[in-house]
């Protein structure tokens, strides 16, 4: 994972979330090695690795694949780097080299880098484009540490490099 270290005083970008808000909502640190972090509150738990879809009021909630369409242009993604709860305030990772990610199939080194990676339909998890539905493609993503069948487990996160995490509808 990223060295999660900032210099915005008193941020804890490898830190749980907090029942208390201690940044303004989408307060956006720059972490060590070119990571970029998004201060949010979340609507829903989210599990390490897990998709986030970021509003433009700074809350996140898993990210399924009809809300790319429902959110149009305005959807940003983020990567919860642990566990945070419902109502929660945390930093989630919008790019960055070594970041956690949560997938529902075993995934090869390197997928993702042409071909996009798909969203899961209901789980907020990255799945190979060939096994999603339209519309929810996701670029900007690479797998950097394969998750092979014999490896794979739910709920396992694997790494990844995420460069700039889009949906297709995003462009």
């Amino acid at each position: 994972m990223a060295t999660q270290t900032s210099s915005l005083i008193g941020a804890n970008l490898g830190g749980t979330g907090d029942t208390t808000k201690l940044f303004a909502l989408g307060t956006i640190a720059q972490g060590t090695g070119g990571s970029e972090w998004e201060y949010i509150e979340v609507t829903s738990t989210h599990v390490t690795g897990k998709v986030v879809i970021i509003n433009q009021n700074g809350t996140g909630k898993v990210a399924l694949p009809a809300m790319l369409t429902a959110n149009g242009t305005q959807a940003q993604f983020g990567f919860a780097q642990n566990a945070i709860n419902q109502g929660e305030f945390a930093w989630v990772a919008k790019r960055g080299r070594a970041l956690y990610v949560l997938t529902s199939q075993s995934l090869t080194l390197g997928a993702g880098t042409q071909e996009g990676l798909g969203l899961s339909a209901n789980s907020g998890r990255l799945i190979a484009m060939t096994a999603a539905i339209d519309g929810a493609t996701m670029y900007g993503i690479r797998i950097i540490s394969g998750v092979g069948t014999a490896d794979y487990a739910p709920g396992v996160p694997t790494l990844a490099s995420i460069l700039w995490p889009r949906s297709a509808l995003n462009g």
